[in-house]
């Protein structure tokens, strides 16, 4: 899918809770039995990235804490700062579900050699800390893994279970089993999904930091042709829709991660106005200033966020709920979003 040449001008005036999402107004009626907000910690490196759950805790069920590595021997390593007593403390009185994340895996650590190393590995983890479960995000692996990861994620979730503990797993985003890039594809959603008990699409980045061209970061579009697949696999309670709360700057050959607080800043420093797409809704404007290079912003807001939600439950209010990326320095008002939608309570 490709953005639209054209896009509209939104006025100044307009307050973002004006765009209407496509979902009735009435969230009851387009919403699942169980609506679910994880946020991965920390997803930025704002320092306010923990302010964020800590101001929101009424709002969030679950925390994925980046604290663990997979080594290509099958060990775990700790991330500096892992395993903060304070922090685990704090999360646990909120009564939030703590499923920390191992990340940056190496595909090795799942192939035959290794496979029950690491599986012992991860669940003895989870008993030491009494996590509720772990959260399973390894990227961009080669196709040649694609059997050796189902195995992997197959046998771990019957570990887990049998403890009474709970497999969470991040997936590249895709509409189709087989893709062009070779991460997704090595991910047999027809597998996995069955074997987990959350299942976490990354539903953002359809434009990002290898894109020569700016554009739409996560465009709802796209996103509810993602969810669209996953029915075919799997029961949507389960489904968390992966929601961007970060933006990218695009100036001349390179990109950058910017928050939507640092947009704002660009925006009320040179009193500019931020465009939307007639379709996509994602906040976007030029900088072209006398001096400096012409830069373009996309980011994430609470408008967009609103008509993202409102479009996608329409057509699937089975949908489990939504994982955030990018905590510290966003839209505050993405918060009160997620309030509006927060209709049932959660069951993980």
């Amino acid at each position: 899918m490709k953005r639209l040449a054209f896009s509209i001008l939104l006025v100044a005036l307009i307050m973002p809770h004006t765009i209407q999402p496509l979902a009735a107004q009435d969230n009851e009626n387009t919403q699942s039995g169980s609506w679910c907000v994880s946020v991965w910690y920390p997803s930025s490196e704002h320092p306010a990235g923990l302010d964020s759950i800590t101001n929101n805790l009424d709002v969030i069920h679950e925390v994925n804490p980046f604290w663990y590595t997979a080594r290509p021997d099958g060990s775990v390593d700790l991330y500096d700062g892992a395993e903060d007593a304070d922090k685990l403390a704090a999360w646990r009185d909120a009564e939030l579900s703590i499923l920390p994340t191992i990340a940056n895996a190496s595909p090795f650590a799942i192939t035959d050699e290794v496979r029950d190393l690491h599986i012992d590995t991860v669940v003895d983890l989870v008993e030491r800390m009494d996590y509720d479960g772990i959260d399973i995000d390894y990227e961009s692996f080669p196709l040649w893994t694609r059997d050796d990861f189902s195995l992997f994620i197959e046998t771990l979730a019957t570990q887990l279970h049998a403890n009474g503990r709970l497999l969470s797993i991040a997936v590249h985003a895709k509409t189709t089993d087989q893709t062009p890039f070779e991460g997704s594809s090595a991910q047999d959603w027809t597998r996995l999904a069955p074997a987990v008990d959350l299942f976490k699409i990354m539903t953002y980045d359809y434009t990002n930091r290898n894109s020569r061209e700016a554009g739409p970061i996560g465009p709802p579009v796209w996103s509810r042709e993602v969810i669209a697949y996953a029915a075919t696999v799997t029961d949507l309670a389960k489904v968390r829709l992966g929601l961007h709360f970060y933006g990218y700057r695009w100036q001349r050959s390179e990109v950058a991660t910017v928050t939507w607080e640092g947009a704002q800043r660009v925006i009320e420093s040179y009193q500019l106005a931020v465009e939307r797409d007639p379709v996509d809704r994602e906040a976007w404007f030029r900088l072209k200033v006398t001096g400096l290079p012409a830069q373009t912003f996309y980011f994430a807001d609470a408008a967009g966020l609103e008509y993202k939600l409102g479009f996608i439950l329409a057509e699937y209010p089975d949908l489990g709920g939504v994982a955030i990326w990018g905590l510290g320095g966003e839209d505050p008002a993405n918060w009160d979003i997620l309030r509006a939608y927060q209709q049932s309570e959660c069951h993980l």
